[in-house]
C-alpha cells in the first residue's frame, strides 16, 4: 500500500459544504479567485456570482439531497476532485444540562453529515483513482473543553472516522484533517448561551486543560483558508493541519498527558500478555 500522490493539474473541482458562511464561504471565495470550479452547498443556498460556481441548497443530514447535488455537480463540471466538509454546529452546555435532542442534533450534523458526504463520494474517488477529502475537525476533537459534550463528542467521532479513511484509502485518495481553533466572525453556535449553568458546581470551571493562559487571539479566517488550499495543492499532503494560535497549547497539554499515562501504564500493559500460560485462539494465529 502506498500513499497517494496527486497531480495538481487533476484538482479542478471542489465540493464544499457549509458554503454560505464562515470558513466555508471564505474557502469558496479563495477557490474561485484561484480559478477552481466550486460546487458550493449549504442549507441556505450560497450566492456566488461566478461562472465557475454552482450554488446548491443541500442538507448534509439528508443522503438523497447529497446524492442529487453530486450528480448535478458532476454533470455541470464533469468531475469532483476535492470534498471539503466544512458544515458544522456547536454546543456550549454542561453534559448534565445538554438535552438528548440537542446532543443528537449536533452529532447528526457534525459527524453524520460528514459521514454522508464521504460515503457518497468514496466509491467515485476509488473508481477514478483520484480524490481528496478534507474534514473540518477542531482542537476540541483532540483536546476536550468544558461545556462541549455534544460538540467534542461529534469531533472525536469525526477524528476516528477520518483516521480510518486515511488508513484505508491511501492507494486512491488523500485525506486531510483540519484542526481549527477559534476564529472570530465564524463562531458556530454564536447565538447559543456559552457556559451558562444553573448549578454552582459547574460555575467558574476552566474551559480547557491547557496550562497556557488563553488570550483573545484574533485568528484571521482568510489566512487559515489560504493555508488549507496551499496544503491541498501539494503533491503529498500531511495528515493533520493545525490552524489558530491557541490550539498549540491545548494539543501539547493533551499529548503530554497521554505520554505521562502511557509511561505509568507500560509495565501493567505488558503484564497482561502471558504467552507461557495462554493458548491463543486459532483466529488470532498469524
Amino acid at each position: 500500500m502506498f500513499t497517494k500522490k496527486i497531480d495538481k493539474s487533476k484538482i479542478q473541482t471542489w465540493f464544499v459544504t457549509g458554503a454560505s458562511s464562515g470558513i466555508g464561504k471564505e474557502l469558496c471565495v479563495q477557490l474561485l479567485e484561484r480559478g477552481y470550479n466550486v460546487i458550493a452547498v449549504a442549507r441556505r443556498t450560497p450566492n456566488f456570482q461566478n461562472e465557475n460556481a454552482l450554488n446548491l441548497s443541500v442538507d448534509v443530514t439528508d443522503v438523497n439531497s447529497i446524492n442529487v447535488a453530486i450528480e448535478q455537480g458532476i454533470k455541470h463540471f464533469g468531475s469532483i476532485d476535492v470534498l471539503a466538509n466544512i458544515a458544522g454546529i456547536g454546543s456550549y452546555l454542561s453534559f448534565e444540562e445538554e438535552t438528548e435532542d440537542e446532543m443528537r442534533n449536533v452529532m447528526e450534523t457534525n459527524y453524520w453529515g460528514t459521514y454522508n458526504t464521504c460515503h457518497a463520494l468514496i466509491k467515485y474517488f476509488r473508481e477514478k483513482h483520484n480524490g481528496t477529502i478534507i474534514n473540518m475537525s477542531s482542537g476540541s476533537g483532540l483536546a476536550p473543553r468544558a461545556f462541549g459534550a455534544a460538540y467534542c463528542s461529534s469531533k472525536y467521532a469525526l477524528e476516528g472516522l477520518t483516521s480510518v479513511l486515511w488508513m484505508e484509502t491511501k492507494s486512491f485518495c488523500r485525506v486531510l484533517l483540519v484542526e481549527i481553533a477559534k476564529f472570530f466572525g465564524t463562531e458556530i453556535g454564536k447565538d447559543k448561551p456559552h457556559g451558562v449553568t444553573q448549578y454552582d458546581e459547574y460555575k467558574n470551571i476552566k474551559w480547557t486543560n491547557s496550562t497556557k493562559k488563553l488570550k483573545e487571539n484574533y485568528n484571521r479566517t482568510e489566512i487559515a483558508v489560504k493555508h488549507m488550499i496551499d496544503e491541498v495543492e501539494k503533491e503529498k499532503i500531511q495528515r493533520r493541519l493545525f490552524l489558530g494560535k491557541e490550539i498549540i497549547g491545548r494539543i501539547e497539554f493533551e499529548l503530554n498527558s497521554i505520554k505521562s499515562d502511557l509511561k505509568k501504564s507500560k509495565k501493567r500493559a505488558y503484564s497482561c500478555c502471558d504467552k507461557k500460560n495462554i493458548v491463543a485462539p486459532k483466529e488470532y494465529e498469524t
